[in-house]
């Protein structure tokens, strides 16, 4: 089977649309057009109570192959993580207490999708480092020449204004 594209795949099995009531946002390589061929279509969600959202997860996708609910503690903040597969794709459900707009991954994930509308030739490059195996962000860490944590320092350019962001581009 031939997996159909990422939206196709959310729209078919009507996640979102389940998803509603936990503010669900889709996030990772797919939607920012830097998919590889291991890529798994991430959704990040909020609840005011992990266990409502476990319970629910539980009996929504429990039928999915290779199903699994785990809880981890994510930046001293306790989060809710389902994975499972359909439709040739492995999804991955987090969700957390915290708001889905200030979780980090959806923050990383709008400044990538601004580097990346910036700057369309930053895919390839991203693109061929995450085929040779390195994440996301540490990627664009490597491309951008940035310094430190390159989980913080993708983080830290959420501040940046448009020009900024393309003088740094400009400087790789």
């Amino acid at each position: 089977m031939t997996r159909p594209n990422y939206q196709v795949a959310i729209d078919q099995l009507a996640l979102l649309d389940a998803l509603v009531d936990f503010d669900p946002v889709v996030i990772g390589t797919p939607p920012l057009g830097i998919a590889t061929d291991k890529s798994d279509i991430d959704i990040a969600c909020s609840a005011n109570n992990l266990d409502i959202f476990a319970t629910f997860a539980k009996k929504q996708f429990a039928h999915h192959q290779d199903f699994q609910m785990r809880d981890i503690d994510h930046l001293n903040e306790p989060a809710c993580v389902v994975t499972f597969k359909a439709m040739d794709w492995e999804f991955e459900l987090f969700c957390q207490t915290q708001k889905t707009g200030e979780q980090w991954g959806v923050r990383h994930f709008i400044v990538e999708q601004r580097l990346l509308s910036l700057c369309p030739q930053l895919v390839e490059d991203i693109t061929m480092l995450k085929e040779g195996g390195i994440k996301t962000e540490p990627a664009f860490a490597q491309v951008l020449a940035l310094d430190g944590d390159p989980y913080e320092a993708v983080l830290k350019l959420e501040t940046y204004t448009d020009e900024e962001l393309s003088q740094l581009i400009a400087k790789r």
